[in-house]
């Protein structure tokens, strides 16, 4: 299933209500979500630019444990994504796991 990048929002506002561009605000509770543009393909057809198809990396970032990723992954279950992967690190002195995966959107060229 293609989506364009507003259905992607709404699928992450629907697992979690703090979402965000880039990055969260500081002193943001755990958990919540960031998406970010990683790149943009293109598809051409007939010479011409047809589609730009942004990837965008979606990580959910929190001090729990991985069923906290289950929310996500379930909204997700219609979109084609890898895996999600895990990375730990420490933020004032607490384990933060940021859990992400990779989702390509679908959007017109004229936008």
């Amino acid at each position: 299933m293609s989506i364009n990048l507003n259905e992607l929002k709404a699928i992450l506002k629907s697992v979690n209500p703090r979402v965000y561009r880039d990055q969260a605000p500081k002193n943001t509770d755990y958990p919540y979500i960031v998406y970010s543009n990683i790149s943009i393909g293109k598809k051409r057809a007939s010479g011409k630019l047809f589609k730009l198809l942004p990837l965008y990396q979606v990580s959910l970032f929190t001090s729990g444990t991985e069923n906290d990723v289950i929310p996500l992954e379930k909204a997700l279950s219609e979109v084609p994504h890898p895996d999600f992967f895990g990375v730990q690190g420490d933020e004032n002195d607490d384990t933060v796991t940021n859990f992400y995966t990779q989702v390509r959107v679908v959007e017109d060229s004229e936008q």
